[in-house]
């Protein structure tokens, strides 16, 4: 039977498994989760110590190298993430001292490393008695070459969207249009003690004053709300597509946007919803059950020859939220900080243009494609636009009618820390008359 592991302990292997073993945060979390019975309220602590040290990984790890007198061994390593779990509670949450102490260097002896205990304890108690100060905070949270390319992208945004990503992001939610109004849902939240506002960038939108776990929301399961951010859910404005159209999501799973353009047509769409990966597709389905809602699914990728049927008349509205590096969205998965690499990027570009050149041959003519990324880099968002449209003659670029972006010479930019949403682009483009 496997040791039950207190929530430091838990907090310091989840960690380590995705910061030096490369597993991505959501399924390393999962997978403990699975295989660890804990309380919901555990389960919480525990995720808030993993992206806290996820977060804020370069300045813990500055601070413990200030106060251990030689590196943790690398077969020791799930220490050093002991180690950075109490400095992230002494850091940053209102964890009490003795009880940040205590059970952090009681997950030693849980970890089977008992001569580790008087080593954390020490550097604990040492920071408390002594502090450490460093500089430049936001900018260590970060790897070089991101710091770099996001630096030269936005120089006069850099530091606000430096220290975005070092905090959590506020929950929020599109309720389910055939269900509920937007404020007949606010009421419901009422009732049940949440705190809420309405978006105000959105017609859907609701931002909770305090994130809560989604079991606590009214008739989740039955399909009122899902959870969503602002900058994901102007995409349906902008592709504005009308029922009884027929829509391809291109890299649909796990399926929020499927679901939110089917959701503003009464699920009046023909609408086809594709992923490359089978395990993401079971995802999409579930998105669209516990919603009432219909779209047929396929396993494809759709960067080559369709393998599925594409109507005869090709698609009125496309949407390709093209894979990306992430940097937009990282203050809601840290592990990106951790897992993007610079050279990842030369080759999500050539997905990006081999989306765009063989899903154009799928649109209908006078039809609109929106491509989008949760990237804040230009060249996988204006630059990859600009060349396609060098090389495509029948592609026109269309104003995007964005509340709060920046509005570039192709699409709109919205960035983390500056516009109230993740970092987002959008370009809209017609397919005209050759």
């Amino acid at each position: 039977m496997a040791k039950r592991l207190n929530s430091r302990a838990a907090a310091a292997k989840i960690s380590w498994q995705i910061i030096d073993k490369g597993q991505s945060l959501d399924i390393a979390i999962a997978g403990f989760f699975e295989t660890n019975e804990f309380s919901p309220q555990n389960r919480g602590f525990i995720q808030e110590l993993v992206y806290g040290v996820c977060r804020w990984y370069g300045e813990l790890d500055a601070v413990a190298a200030t106060l251990l007198r030689t590196p943790i061994r690398n077969k020791d390593r799930v220490i050093h993430f002991v180690l950075l779990v109490g400095l992230y509670q002494l850091r940053h949450l209102e964890t009490a001292d003795h009880a940040a102490v205590g059970e952090t260097v009681s997950a030693c002896k849980q970890l089977d490393k008992q001569w580790a205990k008087n080593v954390v304890n020490g550097c604990l108690r040492n920071y408390l008695r002594d502090g450490c100060e460093l500089d430049n905070i936001n900018v260590i949270t970060h790897p070089e070459w991101m710091r770099r390319e996001i630096s030269e992208a936005w120089p006069a945004h850099a530091n606000a969207i430096f220290e975005a990503n070092n905090h959590r992001p506020p929950m929020c939610l599109r309720v389910n249009r055939r269900q509920y109004s937007r404020d007949e849902y606010l009421d419901l939240l009422k009732k049940e003690g949440i705190s809420a506002l309405a978006d105000p960038h959105t017609d859907d939108g609701l931002i909770l004053e305090t994130p809560c776990a989604v079991s606590a929301l009214p008739h989740f399961d039955t399909g009122a709300c899902s959870v969503q951010d602002t900058a994901a859910q102007i995409s349906a404005d902008l592709l504005a597509p009308t029922p009884g159209m027929r829509v391809l999501d291109a890299c649909a799973a796990p399926g929020g946007k499927t679901a939110h353009l089917l959701e503003r047509c009464d699920n009046n769409l023909s609408m086809h919803a594709l992923d490359i990966s089978e395990r993401r597709c079971e995802q999409l389905h579930g998105t669209l059950a516990r919603l009432q809602l219909n779209a047929e699914v396929f396993v494809a990728d759709a960067s080559i020859k369709p393998s599925w049927a594409v109507p005869l008349e090709g698609y009125e509205r496309i949407l390709i939220d093209a894979p990306c590096s992430g940097l937009g969205v990282i203050r809601r998965h840290p592990d990106i900080k951790h897992h993007r690499r610079v050279d990842d990027i030369d080759s999500l570009q050539k997905i990006q243009a081999a989306l765009l050149d063989e899903l154009w041959k799928s649109l209908k003519t006078d039809g609109q494609l929106l491509y989008m990324t949760c990237s804040i880099l230009p060249r996988e968002n204006e630059k990859q636009v600009e060349q396609f449209l060098a090389r495509t003659n029948d592609a026109m670029l269309l104003p995007i009618e964005h509340p709060t972006a920046i509005a570039l010479a192709h699409g709109a930019q919205t960035l983390p820390g500056v516009h109230g949403m993740d970092g987002f682009y959008y370009c809209l483009i017609q397919k005209t008359h050759t």
